[in-house]
């Protein structure tokens, strides 16, 4: 995916924190989970002979959607909505977003959730390791965890997309579900939006604007036992890995028309799109597994709602312009993220108002 615009951006680095990040709970809180949620069909027979045709991908210069807006007097946020993947060879005719940047004082970063501990150099060594954590506890494998009927339809999936990889054997049922998805992105020409996101933050270095974080942060008071134990502990995720494998199944036909809909600016489109999706196993059923209770995040979500919501009204209080991203879900639900800012008394105008 390339940029196209009026500046030459730096490679922004990496913000450096006390937090030791868990690898793990990145996925839960990530957008690419959420790409795993598929539209209502039911997916075809493995045995199936009927020809399917993948969907195209779109590519060339495109402009991506407008972007909304939310204002309290003259104080005014715009607001992009990203989804995941895009389109791998899409060029963003991205100098809209570019300009907005550059006349804010502030850019807010996507919702997510944080969980980290203050670590001295002896407590760090308690830390389990990020294989511990990604990988099906007590050593063992997929044809363990995973029904005989799961199990058969993950090696009908392997053999297309990850071929000869071993190592993912091992995983839990959520990473493996990872790994298979952005192969099977790459084999369709869709790539995570990730790169995406990256590059707006490297807008805001670029002009010396302000990158606000707005993440829930949920720190551990014991970490030590705390940790350790969660590697034992089941996510319940096989439900997560077979709906992964179900959207593969229709070749990813909703995650494509999500992506070139995006590309396109294509909101009509997309509020079809996501409105037909289905809820995330891949968040829905961690929030209620023994994994997700011993770190006591049942109710992340809404945490990592009022964390964003809270941040986002101190930004218009504050500046006159901000930029901010936000998952399009967000953007496009009737009781999203904006639905809270509009009952709090800010106008919200979307980009065909």
């Amino acid at each position: 995916m390339l940029l196209t615009g009026q500046r030459v951006v730096q490679k922004m680095q990496p913000r450096n924190n006390w937090y030791r990040h868990l690898y793990v709970m990145c996925l839960l809180a990530c957008s690419t989970c959420a790409a795993y949620a598929q539209s209502s069909p039911q997916p075809l027979p493995l045995s199936s002979t009927i020809p399917k045709l993948a969907p195209v991908v779109v590519t060339g210069v495109l402009p991506g959607p407008a972007l909304w807006k939310v204002s309290k007097g003259n104080h005014v946020m715009w607001i992009l909505g990203l989804t995941s993947p895009v389109p791998k060879n899409m060029q963003w005719k991205s100098a809209e977003v570019e300009d907005r940047i550059a006349a804010s004082q502030a850019l807010l970063r996507a919702p997510s959730l944080e969980i980290g501990v203050r670590t001295s150099f002896f407590q760090s060594g308690l830390m389990p390791t990020k294989s511990d954590m990604k990988n099906n506890p007590n050593e063992k494998t997929l044809q363990d965890v995973l029904t005989p009927e799961l199990y058969q339809h993950w090696r009908v999936q392997k053999a297309n997309f990850l071929p000869g990889n071993q190592r993912v054997e091992h995983m839990r049922p959520i990473f493996a579900g990872r790994e298979l998805y952005e192969a099977a992105l790459k084999h369709y020409g869709l790539v995570d939006q990730n790169g995406l996101e990256n590059t707006i933050y490297k807008m805001a270095h670029h002009d010396r604007v302000n990158i606000v974080d707005t993440s829930y942060r949920l720190m551990l008071s014991h970490p030590g036992g705390s940790l350790q134990s969660l590697t034992n502990k089941s996510m319940d995720d096989q439900r997560c890995l077979g709906q992964v494998m179900d959207a593969l199944d229709q070749d990813l036909a909703q995650t494509t028309a999500r992506a070139n809909a995006w590309a396109t600016g294509d909101i009509d489109t997309l509020k079809s799109v996501l409105a037909q999706a289905q809820q995330d196993a891949c968040l829905s059923t961690i929030g209620d597994s023994p994994f997700a209770k011993a770190l006591d995040i049942e109710d992340a979500e809404n945490q990592v709602e009022k964390s964003w919501i809270a941040t986002a009204e101190r930004a218009l209080d504050q500046n006159t312009q901000t930029v901010a991203v936000l998952p399009m879900n967000q953007l496009l639900a009737s009781n999203g993220y904006l639905s809270v800012l509009q009952s709090d008394g800010y106008i919200v105008q979307a980009p065909t108002e």
